[in-house]
């Protein structure tokens, strides 16, 4: 009598084979992790230029707004504004603005006081003479930061005026803003802004 018997082998993996599964594993999810974080940078650098460009453009706008109605246009650099044309550029302007308090109390309807814009530590900063508040160069507590902390104004930011001195020309403001846009070193954009601004009649 025979007896034959059947030599039952399991299958499965060898070692080699799972170390190349799990090599290559590790590669396609470093690839997709990789092109994952990319999307995610580009999210938020995105994000970064939308808000410095609404916050900027919140800020550009109210300037330009009460600018165009006022009168006595001066800039400075790095010094209280005396020149009333300013090609060459300044980092602090002044003007009587609209949203000031009058010279004379008893007629509000009068002569307004200034607005100072100026560009300091990597900020737009606003100080306007209402409720007693005195603006001057030499005074930097009186002015308060109207752009976010995302936003970093550069030092080259400028404003220029034109056209004030000459009976034959409309004086004219150009705002020329330069800077970087996002918190993280990854996710910064550098921006270059510049708006001008012609001056209507004003209405003492």
């Amino acid at each position: 009598m025979k007896y034959f018997f059947k030599n039952k082998t399991k299958s499965g993996f060898t070692i080699i084979e799972l170390l190349v599964a799990t090599a290559v594993f590790t590669i396609v999810m470093t690839a997709a992790m990789g092109a994952l974080m990319n999307v995610i940078d580009a999210n938020s650098k995105a994000r970064s230029i939308k808000t410095a460009i609404n916050n900027l453009s919140f800020a550009i706008e109210g300037i330009s707004k009460d600018m165009r109605l006022g009168s006595d246009y001066n800039c400075g650099n790095n010094g209280e504004p005396t020149s009333t044309d300013c090609p060459g550029g300044g980092n602090i302007i002044k003007y009587r603005s609209q949203r000031a308090d009058p010279v004379d109390v008893s007629d509000p309807t009068g002569l307004k006081k200034y607005a100072y814009y100026k560009f300091e530590g990597n900020k737009i900063k606003l100080c306007l003479e209402v409720g007693g508040v005195t603006c001057s160069y030499s005074n930097p507590s009186a002015f308060n930061p109207i752009t976010s902390a995302e936003v970093v104004i550069a030092p080259s930011s400028k404003f220029y005026i034109i056209g004030v001195t000459s009976l034959a020309q409309q004086p004219r403001m150009v705002i020329s803003i330069q800077g970087e846009a996002g918190v993280k070193e990854k996710i910064k954009t550098d921006f270059n802004l510049q708006t001008s601004i012609s001056q209507r009649e004003y209405r003492q």
